[in-house]
């Protein structure tokens, strides 16, 4: 791209091209060459394309919000208008719609968000395995960034030491053959699972970042459900317990919460009222707000 430098663009207002053509067709023609730079439709793009697509969502400190953008509150707009038709061919119907076919943009009131994984299940074969080199070619780029977290399943018997719903992560290097780390710190040093076995039957390996990621809903009626941009997840806190100390004894006992617990002979017996409640109204991290707007 050359910058217009040309008489014929810009004439010196001594040249007779100055006086025919006027102030207004100079400055349109000005305008007209700083649009081409720029891009197309009025958008403003960079050497590598628009600098703020459309659908772009960005958190935003004021109200109500500015020129261009529409609040992420759950609004429906009409999808033949054209000041929402570009968002439209991007979002569609994936976070919702009204009985008119209007659009939802999303609702992310009181929400925050999580970053979308796309990544679907593999299927491999015993041959797929290789125990000389610690490999498994996936024929795939989807697993082969560091660190993932995967599991295993299999029709048959997995290749050896890997046990059915355990975690590993990726040791890869985007050329869809990987390797596997029993941890993450493994992953990172590259301190693969030494391979025994290739196994029998046919292998699956799955992200193991959101184990009920296909039991996602709608966020809104009409919208997308499972494993897709716009669903919508419930709050939920991940099992565990709390088992009290074994190593203590006698009548004393240990506190857990508000409960009371006591050995008698060899069974651990609980004498007291169940466990007081602990917290508040919901679970969360630490947090402010702000407005997410998305780009129209």
């Amino acid at each position: 791209m050359t910058y217009p430098t040309d008489e014929e663009t810009f004439p010196t207002r001594t040249s007779p091209k100055f006086i025919r053509q006027g102030h207004l067709n100079t400055i349109q023609a000005f305008l007209k060459r700083i649009q081409d730079f720029l891009g197309y439709g009025g958008r403003l793009h960079d050497e590598t394309g628009l600098v703020m697509p459309v659908g772009s969502i960005i958190s935003y400190a004021g109200f109500p919000a500015p020129s261009g953008w529409l609040r992420c509150d759950g609004k429906f707009y009409d999808p033949n208008n054209s000041l929402y038709l570009e968002l439209y061919n991007i979002i569609g119907y994936q976070y919702g719609k009204d009985n008119s076919n209007y659009f939802s943009v999303p609702d992310l009131r009181y929400y925050i968000l999580r970053g979308y994984g796309g990544i679907s299940d593999e299927n491999f074969s015993p041959s797929d395995v290789s125990t000389g080199n610690d490999t498994i070619d996936l024929g795939s780029t989807e697993f082969t960034r560091h660190c993932i977290p995967v599991r295993f399943t299999t029709t048959g018997g997995l290749p050896a030491p890997l046990i059915v719903d355990t975690t590993y992560y990726i040791i890869g290097h985007n050329t869809g053959v990987i390797k596997i780390a029993d941890t993450r710190a493994n992953a990172i040093l590259e301190t693969q699972i030494n391979i025994t076995t290739q196994g029998t039957g046919t292998h699956t390996i799955k992200a193991h970042y959101e184990v009920d990621r296909s039991a996602r809903l709608p966020l809104s009626y009409g919208g997308n459900s499972g494993d897709n941009v716009g669903s919508y997840q419930d709050d939920e806190f991940k099992s565990h317990n709390h088992p009290p100390d074994p190593t203590l004894s006698g009548f004393a006992g240990t506190r857990i919460g508000a409960a009371n617990w006591k050995y008698g002979g060899d069974v651990l017996q609980r004498y007291a009222s169940e466990t007081g409640y602990r917290g508040g109204s919901e679970t969360r991290p630490k947090n402010v707000n702000v407005n997410y707007i998305i780009k129209r």
